[in-house]
């Protein structure tokens, strides 16, 4: 075997220090900037836009579900007949006939999707009170006592505002709205629940114009 000259000898030892240092740049990088890390391509999900039409709704009163029920003395009252479901899932009211009114006024039904719901409304005086679920149908309301003369009683109404047919959880899920045919400018009630996800309609409903609700179902 034929002896290395020394230039030979040198070329190799610089091949092996370059070898050595190639990898000084990343390890100086990853000191300054830590690790490289690809970026993430994020998670796609199929959300559909839906379309809620409610089709020319009537105008809620306070006696639309049930008329002025007379309250018993020193006891409860459970209503379960004569109620008028509504005609799309809807907020619902108290009233008395006078000042004297007071007390918790129990309904129980179900929402949109048939599920069991109960809200509790506390009647005040001769004012309509609303409550903050959307019902789709009544089972039962349990009226209070009366307070005074027994002349005192409480009807049950229907408000102007809907409950969509799912959870809103962010109002920002709601691309669009209408009431007869032109934009809405309506209020939208987030909530993680389906009963309390309720939409307010600024225009005057008069039951012969549609709304349109267009959402994102999340």
């Amino acid at each position: 075997m034929t002896q290395l000259t020394s230039t030979q000898v040198t070329q190799l030892n610089n091949m092996n220090m370059a070898a050595q240092r190639g990898s000084l740049g990343t390890r100086l990088s990853s000191l300054e900037f830590g690790d490289a890390v690809e970026p993430s391509a994020g998670t796609l999900e199929v959300a559909p836009v839906l379309h809620y039409n409610l089709e020319t709704p009537y105008v809620g009163t306070a006696t639309k579900m049930h008329a002025a029920v007379l309250l018993a003395n020193g006891a409860t009252t459970t209503v379960t007949t004569a109620i008028t479901n509504p005609d799309f899932p809807r907020i619902l009211s108290v009233k008395g006939n006078d000042g004297n009114v007071t007390g918790n006024v129990v309904i129980t039904g179900t929402d949109i999707n048939d599920d069991a719901i109960t809200e509790t409304i506390a009647s005040n005086a001769a004012n309509e009170v609303f409550g903050a679920k959307a019902f789709k149908t009544v089972t039962s309301i349990v009226l209070p006592a009366y307070a005074v003369a027994g002349t005192e009683s409480i009807s049950i109404g229907m408000g102007d505002k809907f409950g969509f047919p799912v959870a809103i959880p962010n109002d920002d899920l709601v691309i669009a709205s209408s009431f007869n045919g032109s934009a809405d400018v309506g209020t939208t009630t987030e909530s993680a629940t389906v009963p309390a996800s309720i939409y307010a309609v600024a225009g005057t409903l008069d039951g012969a114009k549609d709304v349109d609700l267009w959402f994102i179902s999340a």
